[in-house]
């Protein structure tokens, strides 16, 4: 982030960031601080160029309390825990009490499985930051991101990022960095809308949930291993070793979240189908599939592999978005 860009946003006290929404293949689920987003394990993800979050921040005196509109609907005051620490945080740095009015647009649904808590709290976390004039380093501005959602750690550096876990009790060193450009690896990435429905059962309530699972345990040491394998085959562009990590892990996720004391499905009828008809592709062209905590399908292949995509995946007749991997937080 250029200071001369700070400078001039935060004259008024206002800014405006554009971030996106990222994917992980090595997915963060479970927390070592709940209070902190702290994660037991690194995880490793990329940014959808195609998924948008844009906030405005504004600190002033005019209020007795912050504010946070999405979509021109504002936030509740008892729903506005996870920004709230983001601005909690800004005001101990600055040692003052302004309070600060967001106003964020997406342009995909929320609460869907496609990451929106995560891009609209690096959204809000780079705003607010540059209306208040501070002057963060890019692991600064990840950790502060990373209070309101943790993934949102890694929507601000860009292309290919590994979220650290950290040792440190305060979490200033579990932050996300990048490890590959956006243009390192030639990819063709398809956001497959199933449904615009919210889901049912919250990421964090159903992390919670699987903590109790009794294959939670073994859960957590495969996970330690995933993000160094897929980060190998992402830095060897090596995509057969990608595929197997990506449906690896994703599946493990979701046989996790089946076997809580109240099991939680996330796939839709149509996430199975887009699963089976991409699994039983890649024994011959390059292309994988992932699935978050929803029922939205992220289909990520080669060149080679786009005629599969059109024939079989958007035959479905499902709205998509076809874009590639996106940049870090920007000031707008």
């Amino acid at each position: 982030m250029m200071v001369e860009q700070e400078r001039e946003c935060h004259k008024n006290y206002r800014a405006k960031a554009r971030v996106h929404a990222n994917v992980a293949v090595a997915k963060y689920w479970g927390k070592r601080d709940e209070s902190l987003n702290l994660p037991l394990f690194d995880s490793v993800a990329f940014n959808v160029d195609g998924l948008i979050t844009e906030t405005q921040a504004h600190w002033h005196n005019d209020d007795t309390r912050d504010a946070l509109i999405i979509n021109g609907w504002q936030v509740p005051a008892q729903s506005m825990g996870r920004v709230e620490r983001i601005l909690d945080k800004i005001r101990d740095i600055k040692g003052w009490d302004k309070r600060c009015t967001l106003q964020s647009r997406n342009n995909f649904p929320l609460a869907s499985g496609l990451a929106s808590s995560a891009s609209g709290s690096a959204a809000a976390a780079a705003a607010a930051a540059a209306a208040a004039g501070l002057e963060l380093r890019e692991s600064e501005l990840s950790a502060l991101a990373r209070l309101g959602s943790g993934s949102a750690a890694r929507s601000i550096p860009g292309g290919w990022t590994r979220w650290r876990t950290g040792h440190l009790d305060d979490g200033s060193d579990s932050f996300a960095e990048s490890f590959a450009p956006a243009d390192y690896w030639n990819l063709h990435v398809f956001v497959i809308q199933v449904t615009d429905s919210q889901k049912s059962v919250s990421s964090s309530e159903c992390m919670n949930m699987c903590m109790r699972s009794p294959f939670w345990n073994v859960f957590v040491e495969e996970s330690k291993k995933e993000a160094d394998l897929l980060q190998q085959a992402v830095v060897q562009r090596d995509f057969a070793s990608f595929s197997a990590g990506v449906h690896r892990n994703m599946m493990r996720l979701h046989a996790l979240t089946m076997t809580c004391e109240r099991p939680v499905l996330y796939f839709a009828p149509k996430s199975v189908e887009i699963i089976q008809k991409v699994l039983r592709a890649t024994q011959a062209v390059p292309v994988c599939c992932t699935v978050d905590a929803g029922s939205n399908v992220i289909v990520i292949c080669e060149d080679s592999a786009c005629p599969f995509i059109k024939n079989d995946i958007i035959a479905l007749g499902l709205p998509f978005i076809q874009t590639h991997v996106g940049n870090g937080a920007q000031i707008v």
